[in-house]
């Protein structure tokens, strides 16, 4: 709560969806920062997951239904009851990780609420995590460590400087393409919600 509250200080106040691990307690946080953005918990770690908790034959069958259900639904509701059922499928046999998995279906899928165009961009956390990388081989060719927080906000700095003039430079081009689509679904959430409040 105290990075949510951070961000809302400095005024992160309306978004339209938090991505995310599904560190224990952050859904309840997301929900009481953000009580209308959408939250999607990284589907690639889901994966894995499945991969922990299964028999390597079952997690494969599994996973290819997730991924198809992830690319070929276009109905969020639909998606939902589609995920429960395969859940169903395995709970007999994995009780306690496909009932909490099952439990948290609505945020696997929040991606599948967005344009087709901006949904592999969103269910997952993998973006964060390759910049998150690039620092990380930093402090490694540093010596295995950052000399003081200084050094690394320095480090983090120089990083997102060298983003904006390359691969950040123009932005996304499928992103872009859905930018109307963004700037309404956000107008529907936050403009329509403050005036009928």
């Amino acid at each position: 709560m105290k990075v949510f509250e951070d961000l809302i200080t400095r005024g992160l106040k309306e978004i339209l969806v938090v991505i995310s691990d599904d560190f224990p307690g952050i859904i309840d946080a997301v929900k009481l920062a953000y009580p209308l953005a959408d939250h999607q918990l990284c589907f690639v770690h889901l994966q894995r997951n499945v991969r922990k908790h299964m028999t390597k034959e079952d997690a494969s069958a599994f996973n290819k239904s997730l991924d198809r259900l992830r690319i070929s639904s276009s109905d969020f509701d639909e998606a939902v009851l589609k995920f429960k059922e395969l859940c169903d499928g395995y709970l007999s046999k994995y009780p306690r990780f496909v009932k909490a998995i099952s439990e948290k279906a609505e945020f696997y899928l929040a991606h599948i609420k967005y344009p087709e165009e901006l949904r592999k961009h969103i269910y997952t956390t993998n973006a964060v995590e390759s910049v998150n990388s690039m620092i990380e081989k930093i402090r490694v060719n540093s010596g295995g460590y950052f000399q003081s927080v200084e050094v690394l906000e320095i480090n983090i700095y120089l990083q997102r400087e060298n983003l904006r003039r390359t691969k950040w430079k123009h932005g996304v081009p499928s992103i872009r393409k859905c930018i109307n689509n963004i700037t309404q679904l956000y107008n529907l959430r936050y403009k329509l919600e403050t005036q009928n409040s």
